[in-house]
């Protein structure tokens, strides 16, 4: 009898349901139900109410540098279509958007945030062994912009990934210092200096896990919505420093994100081929990239959201 349970109190509570039943004078329909309920039976009420649930949905945001500008556009269109989002997982750039969505920012303001920004604002150069360049600046922007929460007290669970440079093991980050967090799961080895969290040294996620489906479900997600920067090509010219080499080099593994991308529910990729990914310029041009490429998907995705 559950199910006929069920079903007469969505009717009951849903508005335009219980007007048309009222209109109409007739109990054919729950009658049909009821018949139903007696033909397929269900187990329990929480078997019942498993399959009535909306699952939970889980963002992964992959890392891509400058083109983590388009992730922008793709949250523009889930907070627009009023798509919850249960748990966010993000690497390098992925994870500096994941940890100001898990804050509950609004995408306009990211987006004007991104307008102003530049790497200059974000890093600075060193004379350290162990990088050419240090962006700390870059936590006291996170912190600034977020308040200095920690995981603990985001309104969105979030994780971030890094790599133990040390023992070269996969670093889940969901505890402590959200900006710590972005800073480690940013660090670019060569680049870079690691960021030291627990006496370890930590580097960008993106070397292991760039694209953190796994991590989302790890966070309590149901269905996963991956959003892949990498699976086009960058520009074909050639090199013009030793840094441009090393930056090079590290993008050639996060390419291999798609590979990722396969465990997802639902796959946002939005059409960069050939886009910079140290170019900070082009922000209103990547967000519109990002939300053509979740309008493209959003159908289906509401579909298996139940939406």
């Amino acid at each position: 009898m559950y199910l006929f349970h069920f079903l007469s109190a969505a009717i009951r509570d849903h508005p335009r349901f219980f007007l048309f039943f009222e209109r109409s004078k007739s109990n054919k329909a729950l009658a049909f139900i009821r018949e139903l309920d007696y033909a397929f039976p269900i187990e329990s009420e929480r078997s019942m109410a498993n399959i009535l649930r909306k699952p939970k949905i889980g963002l992964a945001l992959s890392g891509g540098a400058a083109r983590g500008l388009a992730h922008i556009g793709v949250i523009k269109v889930l907070q627009e279509e009023g798509v919850k989002i249960s748990c966010v997982a993000g690497a390098s750039v992925g994870s500096l958007m994941g940890a100001l969505t898990a804050a509950g920012m609004r995408w306009e303001e990211m987006a004007e945030i991104a307008r102003n920004i530049k790497w200059k604002d974000l890093a600075q150069l060193t004379l350290s062994p162990m990088g050419i360049a240090r962006h700390s600046k870059l936590k006291a922007i996170i912190d600034d912009l977020i308040g200095g929460k920690r995981f603990e007290d985001l309104p969105i669970p979030f994780a971030a990934v890094a790599v133990d440079i040390s023992s070269g093991e996969e670093v889940v980050l969901r505890h402590g210092s959200v900006a710590d967090a972005v800073r480690a799961s940013s660090s670019i080895p060569g680049i870079f200096e690691p960021t030291i969290i627990g006496g370890r040294y930590l580097v960008d996620g993106g070397l292991l896990n760039n694209l953190p489906v796994d991590v989302a479900r790890e966070l309590g997600a149901d269905m996963v919505v991956a959003v892949e920067l990498n699976s086009q090509s960058f520009a074909p010219t050639p090199p013009k420093n030793v840094l441009d080499i090393l930056y090079r080099s590290f993008l050639i593994v996060l390419r291999r994100s798609h590979e990722y991308a396969k465990e997802a529910d639902v796959v946002v990729a939005p059409d960069l081929d050939g886009k910079s990914y140290s170019d900070l310029k082009p922000v209103d041009e990547m967000i519109g990239l990002g939300e053509a490429a979740a309008r493209a998907v959003l159908p289906g995705l509401k579909r298996k959201a139940k939406l």
